[in-house]
């Protein structure tokens, strides 16, 4: 699922910079499970509804379908009867079997897991919800749209183009300006904001949330302001909360200028993740 716009009449936003991208696999929740264990701050809005004791019913499932799509040679039997004698099966512990995946898929794969900079995206209407990622190596950015049905829609882009692209993922295409003073307001879940406020809100047609998740290597990960965007044909406005804050600030803002904060936020995820992939470097370069 992906997230559409309503038909609404209204002066139209700048259009972003053309950037390129290619469109890669198309995998499920499940399908993911199977080839990646680790979830990390990737949603699976299906499989994370199906009770734990029934998950490995569903992954063996979708192994099978792996197998029938060609993403994954189907194992040796031989070597996966000396695995399941192993101690850890024996002990009814998990099971790891390795597979051959297919190279595009890995790379994917590959590529997700190894980002040390990821913008995650939240993005809601009032009918829909979907999830918008950025995984970014070095000058690559892995895109990854994750929809309520539970698809993982992979593309690849340059890394330099991710301020167009989360632009082009955040900003309503018939965003206008918006008007009106700053507003303080808690953020603790019983809280709610002024009435002006939540009327103006109320207006915007898409809310996009969004987060830079970062991680020093060897280091858990940061995870920074998030940044909550309202942008429609009636307006624009701006939420921003600090972790551990109760509070957070509203204000309104010119499409120019929400323009401006997802290029800046763009900006410190390829920074760090050319900062890593640099650390990273120096020290394979450092003879022992």
């Amino acid at each position: 699922m992906s997230i559409t716009y309503s038909d609404e009449k209204a002066s139209p936003a700048e259009p972003a910079p053309a950037a390129q991208t290619i469109a890669l696999e198309i995998l499920t929740d499940e399908e993911l499970s199977v080839l990646v264990p680790a979830q990390g701050v990737v949603v699976a809005p299906v499989l994370d509804a199906v009770p734990v004791a029934e998950r490995d019913a569903v992954r063996r499932t979708a192994f099978r379908g792996l197998v029938a799509r060609g993403i994954v040679d189907p194992p040796d039997p031989a070597g996966v009867a000396a695995v399941l004698e192993s101690s850890a099966a024996a002990t009814g512990g998990d099971v790891g079997i390795d597979l051959r995946v297919r190279n595009d898929v890995l790379s994917a794969l590959t590529l997700r897991q190894s980002a040390s900079a990821v913008v995650a995206v939240a993005r809601t209407t009032s009918s829909a919800q979907d999830f918008w990622y950025a995984h970014v190596v070095e000058e690559v950015a892995l895109l990854e749209e994750v929809g309520s049905d539970g698809l993982h829609r992979f593309a690849l882009g340059h890394a330099r183009d991710l301020p167009a692209l989360l632009a082009a993922a955040v900003v309503h295409p018939e965003a206008t300006d918006g008007a009106g003073d700053d507003v303080e307001l808690a953020v603790a879940p019983d809280s709610e904001a002024p009435a002006e406020l939540l009327e103006r809100l109320g207006q915007a047609y898409l809310r996009a949330d969004v987060l830079v998740v970062t991680r020093e290597t060897g280091a858990p990960v940061e995870r920074p302001d998030l940044t909550g965007l309202f942008t429609g044909p009636l307006g624009s406005w701006s939420v921003v909360s600090s972790p551990g804050s109760q509070r957070a600030w509203a204000r309104a803002e010119t499409v120019a200028s929400v323009t401006e904060r997802t290029a800046e936020l763009a900006r410190i995820a390829v920074e760090h993740a050319r900062t890593q992939a640099g650390r990273t470097t120096a020290r394979t370069e450092v003879p022992s």
